[in-house]
C-alpha cells in the first residue's frame, strides 16, 4: 500500500531538514577550515608551497613539533607570520657552510654525538642571494661557519627556497610560544588539495667529514 499524504509530507519534511543540516555542517567545516588556515605570502617556501596557497593550521600541535615539520611562526620584533620548515630542535647543534654554491647544513641531534647532513632536494632550486655561513650565537647568519646549540624551548627554521628566504638566519631562534601550529595540509588551490610534501631528511656524515 502507498503512503498517505500525511506520511509523504512527513518524509519530505524530514528529508528537507536533513538536507539543511548537511548543508550547515558543510558550511561550518568550510568556515572552520578558512578560520584555522594560513595564506602563504611570498616565495620563500617554493617549490614546496607557493605564494597564494592556503594551508590548514593544526594549532592543536603547537606543542608537538617534529623535525622538518612545516610551521606557521611569528618572527622579528613585529611578530610577523611566516611559513618555514623546522630544522633544528631544542638542544640540537647546527652549522651552515657552502660547497659548490650549495648549502651544507650539519646537525647533531640533542643528546647524540652523531653528526648528520640535512638533505633537502628543494635547495638545488634556490633563488636569491642569502648565502652567508652560519651561525652567530643567536642563530643568525654571520661571516663564518660556526656550530651553535638551539636553546631550550626554541627552534631553528629554514625556508625551502634557500637563497630567497628570511628565516632563522635572519631572525634567529624562534621560541615555542611563537609557533602557531603545524602545516601539512593544503586547502587551496583545490587542484593541489591534500598533504604537503616533505622533501627533507637527515643523512649520516662520513667520519672523516665530521672533523
Amino acid at each position: 500500500m502507498g503512503r498517505t499524504r500525511g506520511e509523504a509530507g512527513a518524509v519530505r519534511h524530514v528529508l528537507g531538514w536533513s538536507a539543511l543540516v548537511a548543508f550547515l555542517l558543510a558550511l561550518l567545516a568550510i568556515v572552520a577550515a578558512l578560520a584555522f588556515s594560513v595564506h602563504v605570502k611570498g616565495h620563500s617556501m617554493e617549490p614546496t608551497v607557493h605564494d597564494g596557497d592556503r594551508l590548514l593550521v593544526q594549532f592543536w600541535r603547537r606543542g608537538d613539533v617534529h623535525r622538518f615539520d612545516l610551521v606557521e611562526a611569528r618572527v622579528g620584533v613585529a611578530k610577523s607570520p611566516v611559513v618555514k620548515r623546522v630544522v633544528g630542535l631544542p638542544g640540537d647543534t647546527v652549522s651552515v657552510s657552502f660547497a659548490d654554491g650549495k648549502p651544507v647544513v650539519r646537525l647533531t641531534p640533542a643528546g647524540s654525538r652523531t653528526a648528520y647532513v640535512v638533505e633537502n632536494g628543494r635547495w638545488s632550486e634556490q633563488v636569491g642571494d642569502r648565502t652567508a655561513p652560519c651561525c652567530n650565537p643567536d642563530g643568525t647568519a654571520g661571516t663564518a661557519t660556526t656550530r651553535v646549540v638551539v636553546p631550550a624551548g626554541s627552534y631553528w627554521l629554514l625556508g625551502d627556497n634557500w637563497g630567497g628566504s628570511d628565516d632563522s638566519r635572519t631572525y634567529g631562534f624562534v621560541k615555542k610560544a611563537d609557533i602557531g601550529g603545524v602545516l601539512d595540509r593544503r586547502l587551496q588551490p583545490l587542484g593541489s588539495f591534500g598533504r604537503v610534501p616533505n622533501p627533507a631528511r637527515l643523512a649520516k656524515v662520513a667520519h672523516a667529514a665530521q672533523k
